[in-house]
């Protein structure tokens, strides 16, 4: 997922979230373990967590300061130039941007997702075991599943890649992890999958 030109191009957010997780806890779980010994056999990933959840506030904060403003840039230059590209057109949007404060509100929403992407993978690659662990990792795919586009209001599910994490986490935090592997399955490589939608594309 690149933010390189957050400004003119919709946010890409990867992963999906069960936010409700309270949900879970009512579940028959074998393998959960008492919220007061979570704090030990899941202790980093528990700090990993208490750190990325205020993030995930600000990021969805961030974002609707930052969504409306592209829209209206993106709308007045539609009204002057249709769904016409061409470096003329290019120069416009960037003057609307700058006008709509929308390279400032980029520019917060990046740096808030400089912090939460290294959070991100080192909670994914956590082991996890108890009900607290797994909302550390339901909280990733929480900010995963943002909206694509700036003039977007639902969550996005298009992206495999948080759902395969979250179910891997279900299926270790349930004893289930080496029946996985007994299959002699293994989850689909999306970013191959998303390498061979974009080569499509560009073809």
């Amino acid at each position: 997922m690149s933010k390189a030109n957050i400004s003119s191009i919709p946010i890409r957010s990867r992963r999906a979230v069960l936010s409700g997780l309270a949900v879970t806890a009512a579940l028959p779980i074998a393998a959960a373990v008492p919220a007061a010994a979570a704090h030990t056999i899941d202790a980093e990933l528990l700090e990993l967590g208490s750190r990325f959840e205020p993030l995930v506030d600000r990021y969805y904060v961030a974002r609707k300061r930052w969504a409306p403003l592209l829209t209206s840039a993106h709308a007045e230059h539609h009204r002057e130039f249709g769904t016409e590209w061409s470096p003329e057109s290019s120069a416009a949007l960037h003057a609307s941007c700058e006008r709509f404060g929308v390279d400032a509100a980029s520019e917060e929403l990046s740096a808030v997702y400089e912090e939460m992407e290294p959070l991100a993978e080192a909670i994914n690659a956590s082991p996890v075991n108890s009900i607290e662990g797994l909302r550390a990792k339901a909280l990733v795919a929480l900010w995963e599943v943002a909206p694509l586009g700036a003039a977007e209001t639902e969550f996005s599910f298009d992206d495999a890649y948080p759902f395969q994490q979250l179910f891997t986490a279900v299926a270790e935090l349930c004893g289930l992890k080496d029946k996985m592997l007994a299959t002699g399955h293994k989850l689909p490589d999306i970013d191959n999958g998303d390498d061979d939608a974009d080569e499509g594309e560009e073809a």
